[in-house]
């Protein structure tokens, strides 16, 4: 077998591994093929989003820039640079990087997140917004991009009844998504309209309530709770946020969770 078809088969066997459900073994796969020739750019660029999607950052962000010197990145491994530029500081870099992604017309709709997550970072809320747009008009009955139109439409002080309704969108196509109500909840709130707020909340369960990992929605939701006399779900909230308290403290050096589309309302 020739070394292409070698490298070949590797980026084959570690996509097949992935996509069965056994990340480690695929990364582990191109890891061993590389040591054998780390010359090899398009298993560097791989490696780089495999890491990535597993949340293992600071090592996806090493492998791309290898594979930045052997090989084009394509668009997911373009997003990876970005997002390593963002957490070294290196804002001038990830803008521009975002902003040509931005403005591409080929830029796959598929990897609308990681872009929209991205310039959230950088606190670039229109162009997100642009992002949610064009993503939208090509996945209409994707409940995610509906969710994060509502939270940037919140971050740059748009009228509230716009949020609201992208929101009653995201709850329609995906009713069973608890942060959608939390926080469908405190845009209510938000409005004044507190008492429909407090019911809307109060129809989740205590399973979905101990579901929610967004610290930010689980204060504020406590906040009104407490303000109500609901002395149960209080408890619920409380518990919860404990539960996840311990769980950063057992991982140290663990940011806490940032997830943009989770955090923002």
């Amino acid at each position: 077998m020739t070394e292409q078809a070698t490298h070949q088969d590797a980026a084959r066997r570690a996509t097949e591994l992935y996509q069965r459900g056994f990340p480690r073994a695929a990364i582990d796969v191109l890891e061993a093929e590389l040591a054998r020739q780390p010359e090899e750019g398009a298993l560097w660029r791989l490696r780089a989003v495999l890491l990535q999607r597993e949340g293992r950052q600071a090592e996806a962000f090493d492998n791309i820039q290898r594979a930045l010197a052997l090989v084009p990145l394509g668009y997911e491994g373009l997003l990876v640079l970005a997002a390593g530029y963002v957490r070294h500081g290196h804002r001038a870099s990830a803008a521009s990087l975002l902003a040509d992604l931005t403005a591409d017309p080929a830029f796959p709709a598929e990897l609308w997140e990681p872009l929209y997550n991205g310039l959230c970072a950088l606190e670039r809320w229109q162009a997100a917004l642009a992002v949610c747009r064009r993503a939208g008009r090509m996945r209409p009955d994707d409940d995610a991009i509906c969710f994060a139109a509502a939270n940037t439409l919140t971050r740059l002080g748009r009228p509230p009844q716009l949020s609201l309704a992208m929101l009653r969108q995201a709850i329609g196509l995906n009713p069973a998504e608890p942060r959608y109500r939390v926080s469908l909840a405190m845009q209510l709130v938000r409005m004044g309209r507190i008492d429909e707020g407090y019911r809307t909340f109060s129809e989740l369960t205590r399973a979905e309530v101990e579901g929610i990992n967004c610290r930010c929605c689980l204060h504020k939701s406590l906040q009104l709770c407490i303000e109500r006399g609901d002395v149960v779900r209080s408890s619920w909230l409380a518990g919860r946020l404990a539960a996840l308290s311990g769980a950063l403290r057992k991982k140290p050096g663990t940011p806490p969770q940032s997830s943009t589309t989770e955090d923002q309302q």
